[in-house]
């Protein structure tokens, strides 16, 4: 309902019909968004529960090789794994919604160019027609290149977590993944639709006397307000333009994130028991006796936390302190040498190309010509 209702308001805007039929599709699509927002909420909650019942096939599929797995939570690498899990759904996000700005960056630098080498493009009804071709081959081209990386992402980071660190992390990895995805595919999904719906919301006069109290200047002298000049209206469509890739994109992707990482853990169980029975390659660098010692040094201080009487355990508070002191120096190296290193050359991110210096004053950059021409 939803995507139909703003192709049909786009479509209305094109063919330059009259102003009321845009406003009946706004607010069929404003409609339209909470649909979607409601119909993805459902979609979510069962990703969750898929997600929920391969998590609980991959440890069963554990035991059954005789393998006696529990999900531990105080367990070194469980909890490590939990942490990590629940920061891939923020990642994956992040590199969902830079790669439709890269794709949106591109598309605006063709249009422009095609204005620039031919200006009766913007005269309505004549002839000339754009390349439509080259700006569709931008976008399904960007949408199959851009979505390699967080698809290995996704698909690897269990597979690694299993073979380097063992069954216990995979766990870990899982729970975090599910719990920390539900959460961000919903507010993905809410955030992108309200954004988009207070954009049309304002486009339509609803803060018309607040604009006309703050900003004056974009009040002309029939005392009619002119919202879509406003910093009020700029700033809307500024968080709908983050709001679109937000719900469309990286919402919905989160889905896959669940079921995919979950569905992978199963299918590589094997070979994670395979590995030095499920203790991955870390298990040929610390002995059993080490791992078990760390643990009981976590639940005795966890248990002193608590203030339940344990006697202390001999031997694990080291091990976790050389852990603990060997993240914290890469960390720390890592941070020096991020901050001593030179700046890296970026691209060219062209302002806004579509305000060009013939059309407001605005001189363009140097390296978006010759970035244009380069296209040419």
């Amino acid at each position: 309902y939803g995507p139909v209702c703003d192709n049909a308001g786009g479509i209305a805007e094109m063919c330059e019909l009259h102003p009321s039929v845009r406003e009946k599709t706004d607010a069929l699509d404003a409609a339209g968004n909470t649909t979607a927002a409601i119909g993805k909420g459902f979609a979510i909650g069962s990703a969750c529960l898929v997600g929920l019942a391969l998590f609980g096939a991959f440890v069963t599929r554990l035991n059954d090789t005789g393998a006696k797995v529990t999900v531990d939570l105080l367990d070194p690498l469980t909890f490590a794994g939990l942490l990590v899990g629940s920061m891939l759904p923020y990642w994956f996000s992040a590199m969902t919604m830079k790669s439709v700005g890269k794709a949106a960056n591109e598309m605006v630098i063709e249009i422009k160019r095609q204005f620039d080498a031919n200006p009766n493009l913007l005269i309505p009804n004549h002839p000339d027609r754009p390349d439509y071709d080259r700006c569709i081959k931008i976008s399904t081209d960007a949408s199959l290149r851009e979505m390699i990386a967080p698809g290995a992402l996704v698909m690897f980071a269990p597979i690694v977590a299993g073979v380097v660190f063992g069954t216990k992390s995979v766990t870990g990895l899982l729970a975090g993944g599910i719990a920390s995805g539900v959460q961000m595919a919903v507010s993905a999904s809410n955030t992108g639709g309200a954004w988009d719906n207070a954009k049309k919301y304002i486009g339509k006069g609803g803060l018309n006397d607040l604009i006309a109290r703050v900003e004056p200047d974009v009040v002309n002298e029939l005392g009619d307000v002119k919202q879509k000049k406003s910093q009020i209206y700029k700033a809307a469509v500024t968080g709908d333009t983050v709001g679109d890739p937000l719900k469309d994109t990286s919402g919905p992707a989160l889905n896959i994130l669940m079921k995919l990482m979950a569905i992978i853990s199963v299918v590589f169980a094997p070979l994670f028991l395979a590995i030095k029975d499920g203790d991955g390659l870390l298990g040929f660098v610390v002995h059993d006796k080490d791992v078990a010692a760390a643990h009981d040094a976590v639940v005795a201080a966890t248990r002193r936390l608590a203030q339940v009487p344990v006697a202390s355990p001999a031997g694990g508070g080291e091990l976790v302190a050389m852990a603990f002191g060997l993240v914290v120096g890469v960390g720390g190296v890592l941070a020096v040498q991020r901050a001593t290193a030179p700046p890296r050359a970026k691209a060219a991110k062209p302002a806004l190309v579509c305000r060009a210096a013939k059309v407001e004053g605005t001189p363009v950059e140097p390296r978006l010509l010759a970035h244009t021409a380069s296209l040419a």
